[in-house]
């Protein structure tokens, strides 16, 4: 996107319903959850290490991109943005 002086812009603004919203902080605590357990989690060295399969850690990152995903195409919906949408000129 090009600057206000120069060529094209869109709008700087787009709005998120309540459900967006809340579908975000959600988001959120589980990241904290994930953050506070793996923190807190102990190990037979003291706690330093935790052992997470790869198995288990793609299924973390997978239900994270979902949620985001599932955000994202809301704000898109709510916003009119997609690929069909005219450039701003």
């Amino acid at each position: 996107m090009d600057d206000m002086q120069g060529g094209h812009c869109g709008p700087q603004l787009y709005l998120l319903s309540e459900a967006g919203y809340e579908s975000l902080k959600d988001l959120q605590a589980m990241l904290t959850l994930m953050a506070q357990i793996a923190y807190s989690a102990g190990s037979d060295d003291g706690g330093t290490t935790l052992i997470l399969g790869r198995a288990e850690l793609s299924f973390v990152f997978e239900a994270i991109n979902s949620r985001i995903d599932d955000v994202l195409n809301r704000l898109a919906e709510e916003n009119g943005i997609g690929s069909n949408r005219p450039v701003w000129q």
